[in-house]
């Protein structure tokens, strides 16, 4: 505490003040960058599960299209006889 009241008493109460605000700036920026780091890291694995899930569905749908048409395949076959 009194290396600040020498500071302010020496150059002065605007000067002391500036470099305060300036390292109050930095690390703010500081922590804001580290949180928007593991928020982007969290959002990729949910990307990636969202991304496996999609490619899972897509392959249940075709699955499901392929015997949709062998059934309506051996129907139109059944129908013809």
């Amino acid at each position: 505490m009194n290396d600040i009241i020498t500071a302010i008493s020496s150059l002065g109460f605007p000067i002391v003040a500036c470099i305060g605000m300036g390292w109050y700036v930095k690390y703010q920026t500081d922590v804001n960058n580290q949180e928007v780091s593991e928020m982007r890291k969290e959002h990729k694995q949910e990307i990636d599960r969202v991304t496996q899930s999609l490619n899972d569905n897509t392959l249940v749908i075709q699955k499901l299209c392929d015997k949709l048409d062998k059934i309506k395949y051996v129907e139109n076959t059944d129908d013809e006889r």
